[in-house]
Order: structure tokens, then sequence, then C-alpha cells
């Protein structure tokens, strides 16, 4: 899943990145980019035009940026929790400048304020390329954009293509002077740096040039067959990629998916159909379930975290009558009078016996560990036994939310600190006792203020499996004395 700390490379991106340029090569360049539209505007300008043939060897400019800041750059520097910056983002590309920056700040004194170096750099930058749109064509498309070389490396594999007609073709040259890319299409007519743009088309005067989609090639050139089963090998390569990059990315989701499926009840339903179910029902009315959640944690005792969840529900909302109206309480009533039959059909689902220990544990306890705090103490579950309830966060350093609500877990651990509960969080970079992870996410606790514990534990056991299965953060569960948790991921509830 996109956001988990255990990936370290775009499969989704580079997916799609290769679907596109299978389909359409560098026609996305030419028909569908926003700023090479804005320089072909730019372009229409009146002034003196410059042509770019004899700059072709910048072209290869825009490989080496896609190579170093796009590849290179962002896996060699990373932070303390392994992530990379997005280096031509972040330093070379204008249009967060044009699209972002400049019309946030004309809007707000705040961001005005706050805009540094890096937007002047930016800014300079995106002038560059305003000023030298007028005068060249295209000259980011053809020199920078590092997602022009993707497309370019496609260009010759992709199933849009460029047919010149040898037999009816004169060689007058008419096409190359046309061409603003600077390509001679009767030469290479799927160069990598033609976009598609037609122009070639519209200056032949024996129509000789012509658009083609597909495998099939109608000309009578003595290469053509050649060259048509060296496409077709070249696309298939392609899609190989995309569906094995594809399988990659979704090994791992479909596993926890897997370890999570829950036997099917009389009505036919899965566990995870059905608490799907109870989420719709409280999606209905979600305005008003969060004032109801608003003040649950006040009335959370062992006794309830026991309870049917629609029991919980309704106790709750008996405490936070006042705030509804008669119809308002009757719907949530009626919500919540649903919840507690589709809980009672959960719990009377038989236990699946070709189940593994692990994936029994999994989904309903919470597994045995012995382990550290951060500060070297020795932890086991044992913790559990000794609060009335546990709220368990699991979180890593590179999420942002996770460490955004760092205060408001700390301001949670001293309320339900008078109820017999404990907050304890795990840092899946920590696992193993890794020293430089530990520092890090020591000092984000102590920037955040938060003071409640976090532990770690060794991640080939059983607790270590199961944190490092977690595909989303931050994930929040409760465990009561016994181990059992609840409302956790397992169960489909934040």
């Amino acid at each position: 899943m996109v956001g988990s700390s255990k990936f370290r490379f775009s499969y989704y991106v580079t997916g799609i990145l290769i679907l596109l340029g299978v389909l359409l090569g560098r026609f996305i360049c030419g028909f569908l980019c926003p700023f090479g539209w804005l320089q072909e505007l730019l372009h229409k300008i009146p002034s003196p035009k410059l042509s770019t043939r004899r700059l072709k060897p910048l072209r290869y400019i825009k490989y080496a940026v896609l190579l170093i800041m796009v590849v290179l750059l962002p896996a060699v520097i990373v932070n303390t929790s392994g992530m990379g910056d997005p280096f031509f983002c972040k330093y070379l590309c204008p249009q967060g400048v044009l699209e972002g920056a400049i019309p946030l700040s004309l809007t707000n004194a705040g961001i005005r304020a706050a805009l540094g170096k890096l937007f002047s750099w930016k800014f300079c930058i995106l002038l560059a390329v305003v000023v030298g749109s007028v005068v060249f064509y295209r000259p980011f498309c053809k020199w920078l954009c590092p997602l022009g070389a993707v497309y370019a490396l496609m260009n010759h594999v992709s199933l849009f293509q460029m047919r010149v007609d040898r037999d009816t073709c004169v060689s007058c040259g008419a096409c190359a002077k046309a061409c603003p890319m600077d390509v001679d299409i009767t030469k290479t007519p799927n160069h990598a740096e033609c976009i598609r743009c037609g122009k070639c088309i519209k200056s032949c005067p024996t129509k000789a040039i012509c658009y083609q989609y597909g495998f099939g090639d109608k000309s009578k050139n003595r290469n053509q067959g050649e060259l048509t089963m060296k496409r077709f090998f070249a696309w298939i390569t392609a899609l190989l990629m995309l569906l094995s990059l594809a399988a990659c990315s979704s090994t791992q989701t479909s596993t926890a998916a897997a370890s999570q499926q829950a036997s099917t009840s009389e009505t036919g339903k899965s566990e995870n159909e059905l608490i799907a179910e109870e989420n719709d029902i409280l999606a209905a009315n979600n305005a008003l379930w969060e004032k109801v959640f608003a003040s649950m944690d006040k009335n959370v005792t062992d006794t309830t975290l026991s309870s049917n969840y629609g029991d919980i529900l309704m106790n709750a909302l008996d405490h936070a009558k006042d705030q509804f109206t008669d119809e308002e309480y009757a719907a949530l009533k009626a919500d919540a009078d649903k919840i507690r039959e589709i809980e009672t059909q959960i719990a009377a689902l038989p236990q699946d016996e070709a189940a593994s220990p692990s994936m029994t544990q999994t989904a309903s306890t919470f597994p045995q560990f012995e382990g550290k705090d951060l500060d070297g103490n020795s932890v086991s579950s044992s913790l559990f036994a000794d609060n009335a309830f546990t709220v368990v966060n699991f979180w890593f350093s590179g999420c942002k939310p996770c460490v955004d609500e760092m205060d408001d877990l700390n301001a949670l651990n001293q309320r339900i600190q008078e109820q017999g509960g404990e907050v304890i969080g795990i840092n899946t970079e920590t696992l193993d006792g890794n020293a430089d992870n530990i520092a890090a996410a020591k000092q984000i606790l102590e920037q955040a203020g938060a003071a409640f514990r976090n532990i770690y534990f060794d991640s080939a056991s059983d607790a270590g499996k199961f944190a490092l299965g977690i595909m989303a953060f931050p994930t929040t569960c409760v465990v009561d004395r016994q181990g059992n948790s609840r409302w956790g991921t397992d169960y489909g509830r934040d």
C-alpha cells in the first residue's frame, strides 16, 4: 500500500507510466501535457524565433535529470526513515511555482511571508522557461523534462506510431522543415523526440505520412516485417514489466488480506463484509456519530470493551442524547441496533480450522512479546494484564499523520490513566532495537511533548510479524486485559 514504511519504490507510479508510454508514447507530451500547452501559447507571441537544430545535444540533459534527480538522488540521500526528497520537483520543476506557489501567495499573506530562497530560485527557472518558450519551441520539453524522457524511451514501442509510405514519399524535405522538434520523420518515423504533433502530416504534399495505432502496418517498406516483429516483442516486454511491477506492489497487500480473511456466516457473508456493512451504517450519519464518539472515551471501561459494539455505541449515545433532536436520536438508535445485530452475526462465525495459529492469533489476539521501551527497560505482553485496557498505536517516523497525532495521543493517555488505561506506541522502524531509528523516534516524541511509553521487540517474533504486516499508518487498536484486540485494522475501525 502507498504510504507503508516498507516500500522504497513507487511501483504504482512506475507501472502507470509504463502503461501510458506503451499506449501513447510522446503523444502525451504533444496533446495532454498542460505545461507543454503553455509553452506553445508562449511561442505564439510575436518575436524573433530561434531554431534549436544546432542545440540537439541539449536534448540529452533530460535523461541526465531523470537518472540523477528522479532515480539516484532520492535513493541515495534519505532521511532517518529511509525516504528521499523529490529532488526534481523540489529544486528544478517550475510547474509547482506557476500553478501552486504564485496563486497561493497572491491570496495568502502568511504564505507570502514564508517564501524563501527556494521560491526565488524556482521562480528564476520559471522565468527562464517562459522567456525561452517565446523564442524557442518547447525548451522545457526538449531539454529538461524527465517525464518527457520516460515517454521518449517508450516512443519506439508504443502502440501509437507514425507511418511513412516510402512509395508515395518524394523526399522533398518539407516534413523535416516543418517539424518543431527537429526530427526527420522519413528517416526515423518514431524518433524519441517526436511528440506526434502532426505538423509533418499537414506539410506533406503527397500525403505519405499518417498516424497508425496498433500492430498493423500497411506500408510496403521492405524492412516493415522486421520492424513490426521488433515492435511486437518490445511491446510484450514492456507489458510484462508492467504486470510484474503491479504484482510486486500487491504481493504484501494480498498476503495481508488473505491473513485477515474470515469464515462466512450462515448468511454467506464474511467477517470483512459484515464489518464493511457496519462502516457503511456509521458513514450514513457520520456527522452525528462524530458527536457521539467525542464523548465515548469518558465511558470506556473494562466491561464495555468486551461488550457487543452495538451496545457500546448505544451506551455512548444515551450519555450524549441531549445533543440530538428526537429524530436524530431515533436514527442513531436504529444504527446502533443494526450494528448490534451484525456484531451478533460476527460473534457466531465458526472458527476456520484450516487457519494457521498465527492467522487466528492476528485476527483476535495481540501476539505475545518480550521487548524493551525506548529507554531500554524490559517490557512484555504482561503489561496488558496490568491495565484495564491498552490503546496500542502503530506508527513510523516518516509518517506525517502519525507524527501529527502524537500530542492527541499523549492527551488521551493522560485521560485514560484515570480509568486504569494506557497508551502504548510501537514505531515499526525501531524493531530489533535499531539505535538510529530509536533516536529519531525519541526526538519526535520529545518535540511533540509525548510522554507515553513506546516499545519495540524482535521483528522475527509473532508480534514483530504482526506489526510489519500492517499496511496503513497510523493504525490504532484497543487491547483488553486478556490481550484481545478490538477496533484495530483487523476490525476495519480507526
